[in-house]
Protein backbone atom coordinates (compact mmCIF):
# COMPACT_ATOMS: atom_id res chain seq x y z
CA UNK A 1 0.00 0.00 0.00
CA UNK A 2 2.84 2.11 0.92
CA UNK A 3 4.98 1.00 -1.58
CA UNK A 4 7.95 -0.35 1.14
CA UNK A 5 8.62 -4.32 1.13
CA UNK A 6 8.74 -5.86 4.28
CA UNK A 7 10.78 -8.93 3.46
CA UNK A 8 9.53 -11.56 6.30
CA UNK A 9 11.52 -15.00 6.58
CA UNK A 10 10.57 -18.16 5.69
CA UNK A 11 9.36 -20.78 7.65
CA UNK A 12 8.12 -21.56 11.33
CA UNK A 13 8.30 -19.71 13.78
CA UNK A 14 8.85 -20.54 17.91
CA UNK A 15 8.02 -17.83 21.15
CA UNK A 16 10.67 -17.17 23.36
CA UNK A 17 9.25 -19.94 25.94
CA UNK A 18 9.35 -22.64 23.11
CA UNK A 19 12.41 -22.01 21.81
CA UNK A 20 13.86 -22.11 25.93
CA UNK A 21 11.84 -25.05 27.16
CA UNK A 22 11.51 -27.56 24.15
CA UNK A 23 14.22 -26.56 21.80
CA UNK A 24 17.14 -25.60 23.61
CA UNK A 25 16.08 -26.86 27.44
CA UNK A 26 17.38 -23.49 28.80
CA UNK A 27 16.10 -20.97 31.09
CA UNK A 28 14.26 -18.13 29.06
CA UNK A 29 16.53 -15.54 30.16
CA UNK A 30 19.01 -17.47 28.38
CA UNK A 31 17.25 -16.85 25.04
CA UNK A 32 17.60 -13.57 26.04
CA UNK A 33 21.45 -13.48 26.57
CA UNK A 34 21.77 -15.34 23.10
CA UNK A 35 19.91 -12.46 21.48
CA UNK A 36 21.26 -9.91 22.83
CA UNK A 37 25.24 -11.61 22.28
CA UNK A 38 24.00 -11.70 18.71
CA UNK A 39 23.82 -15.25 18.53
CA UNK A 40 20.13 -15.93 17.53
CA UNK A 41 18.08 -13.68 15.55
CA UNK A 42 14.13 -12.12 16.93
CA UNK A 43 11.49 -11.57 14.73
CA UNK A 44 8.83 -8.73 16.40
CA UNK A 45 5.17 -8.99 15.13
CA UNK A 46 3.56 -6.15 16.84
CA UNK A 47 3.98 -6.75 20.38
CA UNK A 48 5.28 -10.77 19.56
CA UNK A 49 9.01 -11.88 19.69
CA UNK A 50 8.86 -14.72 17.68
CA UNK A 51 12.08 -16.81 15.81
CA UNK A 52 12.89 -18.81 13.31
CA UNK A 53 12.77 -22.50 14.31
CA UNK A 54 15.72 -23.05 11.57
CA UNK A 55 17.81 -20.11 13.51
CA UNK A 56 17.32 -22.09 16.77
CA UNK A 57 18.41 -25.56 15.44
CA UNK A 58 21.48 -23.50 13.97
CA UNK A 59 21.86 -22.31 17.99
CA UNK A 60 21.81 -26.20 19.15
CA UNK A 61 24.69 -27.09 17.03
CA UNK A 62 26.85 -23.91 17.70
CA UNK A 63 26.11 -24.36 21.69
CA UNK A 64 26.20 -28.23 21.92
CA UNK A 65 23.22 -28.95 23.54
CA UNK A 66 22.93 -32.68 24.79
CA UNK A 67 20.42 -34.72 23.19
CA UNK A 68 17.67 -35.63 25.99
CA UNK A 69 17.85 -39.08 27.72
CA UNK A 70 15.43 -41.31 29.64
CA UNK A 71 17.56 -40.26 32.67
CA UNK A 72 17.91 -36.56 32.05
CA UNK A 73 15.13 -34.40 31.62
CA UNK A 74 17.37 -31.11 31.08
CA UNK A 75 20.58 -30.97 29.17
CA UNK A 76 23.29 -30.65 31.32
CA UNK A 77 27.03 -31.04 30.62
CA UNK A 78 28.09 -34.69 31.63
CA UNK A 79 29.28 -35.84 35.29
CA UNK A 80 33.02 -35.93 35.30
CA UNK A 81 34.30 -39.20 35.87
CA UNK A 82 35.76 -40.28 39.54
CA UNK A 83 39.53 -40.83 37.94
CA UNK A 84 39.31 -37.19 35.58
CA UNK A 85 38.35 -35.47 39.23
CA UNK A 86 41.07 -37.59 41.20
CA UNK A 87 43.48 -36.36 38.22
CA UNK A 88 42.41 -32.81 38.64
CA UNK A 89 42.85 -32.36 42.35
CA UNK A 90 46.04 -34.22 42.48
CA UNK A 91 47.07 -31.93 39.23
CA UNK A 92 45.96 -28.95 41.91
CA UNK A 93 47.66 -30.17 44.76
CA UNK A 94 51.05 -30.37 42.99
CA UNK A 95 50.71 -26.99 41.06
CA UNK A 96 50.34 -25.75 45.38
CA UNK A 97 52.86 -27.38 46.33
CA UNK A 98 55.34 -26.60 43.64
CA UNK A 99 54.53 -23.12 44.43
CA UNK A 100 54.31 -22.88 48.18
CA UNK A 101 57.70 -24.55 47.67
CA UNK A 102 59.53 -21.82 45.51
CA UNK A 103 58.39 -19.08 47.21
Amino acid sequence: MHGTDISVPKGPFVTRKEAAEIHLRCHVKTIDRYVAAGALTKYKFGRKTLFLLEDVLALIECVGVLPPTPSRGRACAPFLSLDMVTFIALSVATLWATFLLLH
